[in-house]
């Protein structure tokens, strides 16, 4: 009887360990752990936030976060990431809307040569490696109650090698969590950096320095799977794929891509696409849509792409590519099918084939990546354009322009319970009915600049703006 009593304890005891070990493992609905959450989606399904908020209306905290950074905020448990750039120096401001090359066209009307012409766009639109000061690369974890910081990282000092886009920051790419440990990368011309979620740094890893296409900067954030991360590094030099082990940090493989294309840098991130043949890693770039199986081999690939800004997606065994440009002529978005191999461009003139379900040549957004949500594909345009289509045809359902005009967008949209969040380069938000027709539920504003894509993890929205973090949530 005594051995049986003490089994019994011992079983007690041993379900509370594991009661305790459980507790501190959230559940996936209360985890954000990418750049656009779990597989890239965008998507949190089970989530309900409020339809209003402001400044101070259901804004459970607003912090400020130090420096600049477009990276977008991620949640794991009781935990919220985020990484900054932060200088002694002012950094060049930003301002909404599009560069477009209407100031180019005047320049060429006065007869200024090439040259000239280069000198006064880049005094525009960037600030220059001669422009900067040290940056300090900054990692902060919050607590997700608070909003408190729990720790802070300097990941490193250092002058940026190149120079960056003024709507873009030296800390764009979004951290990654796999629960065990934090990936914070600053491109691939500063490096990535491994820590313990209590901050303790385990790995770094850098590289080279390579030119970005015009000084524009990087924004491709890591990805983790299977105990490897995965980073994307395009640039005007020497392109590639590359795989390190998620423990240590050492490489497993680098896969040179071939440098071809225009432009020959990349600002997305690549995506894990699990479909019921295999698995397999998607980029764009280099004009083309080019996918590799995990010990980095070319699978297949499309040609006749654009500016690779835009990130991938899957849905219901479906994958969804687009890149885009700022005019409406070349912004191609397809819908692809498992199984494909070698070269699978579309010839002029066809929108399918045995791989390619469908395609749309005028939908993808510039600068946003694609959402797809109960049957309906979400495509904004950086110019504020919202194109709506069937994800299992490509047929359009309904088009039209966020807000009635005068909105430019960065943000990658975002689907939260039964609403679809679209948030304007000047911190409004849109909140639209999912559906088959265009339907405003509310309009949010925080009056103050935001690039970055929210997050949501359990019953709450975050939300980047130029100098805060805020918790949005009932």
């Amino acid at each position: 009887m005594i051995k049986n009593l003490l089994a019994s304890v011992a079983l007690i005891s041993l379900s509370g360990v594991v009661a305790t070990v459980g507790a501190r493992e959230p559940q996936p609905n209360q985890t954000w752990p990418g750049f656009r959450g779990h597989e890239m989606s965008g998507v949190a399904a089970a989530a309900h936030i409020p339809d209003t908020w402001s400044a101070t209306e259901h804004a459970k905290w607003a912090v400020p976060i130090a420096g600049h950074g477009w990276s977008s905020p991620i949640v794991w448990g009781d935990t919220v990431f985020v990484t900054s750039a932060v200088s002694a120096r002012p950094f060049k401001q930003p301002s909404p809307g599009l560069y477009g090359n209407e100031y180019i066209a005047e320049l060429q009307a006065q007869g200024m040569s090439d040259e000239e012409i280069l000198k006064k766009t880049q005094a525009r639109d960037n600030e220059l490696p001669s422009e900067s000061a040290e940056v300090r690369y900054m990692v902060y974890a919050l607590d997700a109650a608070t909003g408190k910081v729990k720790w802070e990282r300097e990941a490193i000092r250092t002058t940026p090698y190149g120079g960056r886009h003024r709507k873009n920051t030296y800390a764009s790419e979004t951290p990654f969590t796999d629960g065990e440990r934090l990936y914070a990368s600053f491109g691939q011309n500063v490096g990535i950096f491994c820590y313990t979620l209590d901050g303790k740094l385990l790995w770094k890893s850098q590289w080279k320095p390579r030119p970005i296409y015009l000084d524009f900067g990087t924004a491709s954030s890591p990805i983790v799977y299977q105990g490897r991360v995965y980073l994307l590094q395009d640039n005007e030099e020497e392109s590639a794929l590359v795989a390190l082990d998620a423990a240590t940090g050492k490489q497993v493989w680098r896969t040179i891509r071939p440098a071809t294309g225009f432009p020959k840098s990349s600002w997305m991130t690549p995506f894990i696409w699990k479909n019921a043949l295999r698995t397999e890693i998607i980029t764009t770039g280099h004009s083309a849509v080019i996918s590799y199986d995990l010990d980095g081999r070319e699978l297949w690939r499309i040609g006749g792409m654009s500016m690779p800004t835009p990130s991938p997606l899957s849905a219901d065994g479906l994958l969804y590519v687009g890149t885009g440009a700022q005019g409406d002529a070349n912004r191609p978005f397809l819908a692809i099918k498992p199984g494909a191999s070698g070269d699978i461009s579309l010839p002029p003139g066809t929108r399918s084939n045995d791989f390619i379900a469908w395609s749309s040549p005028r939908a993808s957004g510039y600068t946003p990546s694609a959402l797809v949500h109960e049957g309906r594909a979400y495509l904004v345009h950086d110019t504020g354009i919202l194109t709506v289509l069937n994800s299992k045809t490509g047929e359009q359902i309904y088009r039209a322009r966020v807000g009635g005009g005068g909105n430019t967008f960065s943000a990658s949209p975002v689907a939260a319970g039964g609403r679809i969040l679209l948030l304007t380069e000047e911190g409004l938000t849109f909140v639209l009915e999912a559906g088959g027709e265009y339907k405003e539920v509310a309009r949010n504003d925080l009056s103050e600049m935001s690039l970055a894509s929210p997050a949501v993890a359990g019953d709450a929205l975050y939300i980047r703006t130029e100098s805060k973090l805020y918790k949005i949530a009932n």
